[in-house]
């Protein structure tokens, strides 16, 4: 154990004090980017452990910076370091050579930094045990003496992404234990990395096509694999016995899987690879990825590997059936995608048409994607559903589909259905697909919260008997033809919370919009309505929408436009340059941040509106352009008026309102000035007045507001 004196977490450069006895030092790299306040650092030969914090992934996303010069004079100072973290520094591109005199160094982390190549020094850490460069985009090399690290046990290259190969000397590292390679660009392993027999985790290992390359019999050296592992390059197997000496059968601790082949190509050797690595029944996840042969074997899909959690087959093209994974009895998530010889799925998939079974008694999330000729998918007869627990369904990219879907989807959460534009009525054979949320029953789905649908251009309208009443979202996008749901359709969606539809529209789509709201759209930068598409909008508001620049051009073409509401969206280069809409009755614009000085008041054509009775205006720039300009811009048809957010105005101007003869309400909220200085007068019929910091007592029969 470590007593307080022995270690430290440095988090304000005020708490140094006196770091004689410490030994363990972490510090928040978000807030000190240099060590000036740390020289008492220097010198400190007892030091062990210099950590920068956070650890997490999410936090090493924004980066941060070390200021040049102080990594080598920190090697030079602490050199009696065990463990060093510099993890995300993103300006580190040069590791120091006088790394290599951190003789005593054990765990070193140079994770998303920017170095480009390790020097030679490195391979001077004879105790060095973990070294992690994991997300070193920009690492393209190790270096080649990298054997001379006899005692290290865990190397991280995962995610350097230029990495193409590892050095020769690799199987000198005999303790090696874990060796993490995802998402490198390797060609190949070295052929003496089979002397590390002592590997407990090796995330990828690649079949050479190299006559002398190391060859998939060698997995069979590594009999205390463990976690995940992907076997990548399959299609260079030359001897199918190969696949039966890596005896992935007996590796039962391995958990997680990937059987990959470069290219879908038609090959019978692929078959019987496949069969001979047959996995453990241990395992819990599983993807088969560009396959060649034309049906899976038969240890695929069996019920012993009851383990079996998550299951992926990618782009295996020239089978012509799926396996009976419904045997599976822990299947929870099943993607299947790009196999592009099956035409049917049916009993075969469920693994028995018996109405006795139930298949996937556990599946929660089921999607198929890229099934370019998958024409029917057949239920089994006399079962109440084939999904108990499906909470996810997605069919993408399925331009054939026809015949019977699933309709007894009891736990249904979430529908997603994209290109599949040629679905035929069950009944007359034409092409209808209007019918497809009325043929998928998707209004007798009552869990369902989320339905997304894409690239269905023949969709004209939603079902006559409305949406799930647990509907949340909806989202569309690319059905051209579809009609825009009436007010009383959207009305009748209760739980109904987000409502996206996106695509480029076909003119009527959106004759029955009456009301158009945007609010919270952070990244949302222009919006665009086609010209005379929206003749029945009678409602526009755009709120907190921080990089919307534009409204639709031009605004006042949207002449059934009632109320008009543009507030806290700061980045708006123009309202209304060829005037307002000519109907509208209410009109709420600006920000109290006072922004919007690139627009023109004066086009507005305020005067011009005749039906405006209500006006609400945020901000002082607005403010004070109304009262610099001396002809009166506000119609006298305004009965209510309400001025908001203008602090720094010292002196209101009541001239400028004088000539509103029907205003019955004015409310000022939030002007900072004395009460002796207001002097502005109203009409006598103003029944209502509001000033938040003043009370007003009475206002007399000349129209004067008396104070108190």
């Amino acid at each position: 154990m470590v007593s307080f004196p022995y270690c430290k977490r440095h988090d304000n450069e005020m708490q140094l004090g006196n770091l004689n006895k410490i030994r363990h030092l972490s510090y928040d790299k978000s807030m000190f980017n240099h060590f000036g306040e740390l020289d008492s650092l220097h010198g400190l030969k007892g030091f062990r452990t210099l950590t920068a914090l956070p650890f997490e992934f999410e936090s090493r996303i924004p980066g941060h910076y070390l200021a040049n010069g102080v990594l080598h004079e920190l090697l030079l100072a602490l050199k009696q370091l065990r463990v060093l973290s510099l993890s995300d520094y993103r300006n580190i591109t040069v590791l120091p050579n006088s790394i290599g005199d951190l003789k005593h160094l054990r765990y070193l982390d140079l994770s998303c930094t920017r170095i480009e190549r390790l020097p030679p020094a490195i391979c001077k850490l004879y105790n060095l045990q973990t070294l992690l460069l994991s997300y070193c985009v920009a690492l393209t090399e190790l270096p080649e003496e990298m054997g001379k690290l006899v005692n290290l046990r865990h190397l991280a290259i995962d995610y350097c992404w230029v990495l193409t190969k590892l050095p020769e000397e690799m199987g000198k590292l005999v303790n090696l234990r874990r060796l993490d390679i995802d998402g490198t660009d390797l060609q190949e392993i070295p052929v003496e990395i089979a002397r590390l027999e002592n590997l407990q985790s090796l995330s990828g290992f690649i079949v050479s096509k190299q006559q002398h390359g190391v060859k998939l019999a060698e997995m069979r050296k590594f009999p205390n694999l463990q976690g995940k592992l992907c076997i990548s390059k399959l299609e260079n197997v030359i001897d199918p016995s190969d696949a039966c000496q890596a005896n992935l059968k007996e590796k039962k601790q391995i958990e997680e899987l990937s059987l990959e082949w470069s290219d879908s190509i038609l090959e019978d050797s692929h078959q019987v690879v496949l069969e001979h690595l047959q996995p453990s029944t241990n395992l819990k996840k599983l993807t088969v990825k560009c396959y060649g042969g034309t049906s899976f074997p038969n240890w695929l899909g069996d019920s012993s590997f009851g383990n079996i959690v998550c299951l992926r087959i990618e782009d295996c093209r020239h089978c012509s059936s799926v396996p009976p994974l419904g045997r599976l009895q822990s299947l929870e998530k099943l993607f299947i995608s790009g196999m592009r010889s099956v035409k049917s799925i049916g009993s075969e998939f469920y693994g028995s048409n018996s109405p006795s079974f139930q298949p996937f008694p556990s599946l929660e999330t089921l999607e198929f994607k890229s099934m370019e000729e998958w024409e029917e998918w057949n239920m089994i007869d006399g079962i109440t559903t084939e999904f108990p627990r499906l909470s996810h369904l997605s069919l993408r990219r399925c331009p054939k589909l026809k015949g019977n879907l699933p309709s007894n989807l009891p736990c249904l959460i979430e529908l997603e259905v994209e290109d599949c534009c040629v679905l035929e009525s069950e009944f007359s054979g034409e092409v209808d697909n209007r019918n497809i949320m009325r043929r998928m029953n998707v209004f007798n789905f009552n869990s369902l919260q989320q339905l997304w649908l894409y690239e269905i251009p023949s969709l004209t309208s939603f079902p006559s008997n409305g949406l799930p009443k647990a509907l949340k979202t909806l989202f569309i996008r690319g059905c051209e033809s579809l009609e825009f749901p009436t007010h009383e359709f959207l009305h009748s969606c209760k739980a109904l919370e987000d409502l996206d539809i996106i695509q480029e529209a076909a003119s009527q789509s959106l004759m029955f919009l009456e009301h158009l709201e945007v609010y919270g759209c952070p990244e949302l930068e222009s919006i665009s309505l086609p010209d005379s598409s929206t003749p029945n909008l009678s409602y526009f508001e755009v709120d907190k929408c921080d990089k919307i620049n534009s409204l639709p051009e031009p605004i006042n073409n949207l002449s059934g436009l009632q109320t008009l509401y543009i507030c806290d969206v700061p980045n708006l280069e123009s309202i209304a340059e060829e005037g307002l809409p000519i109907n509208l009755r209410t009109l709420v614009v600006g920000n109290e941040e006072g922004v919007y000085s690139n627009t023109d008041i004066t086009k507005w054509g305020l005067d011009r509106l005749t039906s405006l009775s209500e006006l609400s205006i945020r901000g002082e720039y607005l403010v004070k352009k109304l009262m610099e300009i001396q002809v009166p811009l506000l119609p006298n048809s305004l009965r209510m008026l309400e001025i908001e957010g203008a602090r720094e105005i010292q002196d209101l101007d009541g001239k400028w309102l004088q000539h509103l003869t029907s205003l019955k309400s004015l409310e000022l909220d939030k002007f900072q000035f004395d009460e002796d200085e207001i002097g502005f007068m109203f009409n006598s019929n103003m029944k209502f007045l509001l000033y938040h910091s003043l009370i007003i007592s009475k206002l007399d029969r000349k129209g004067s507001a008396t104070l108190s």
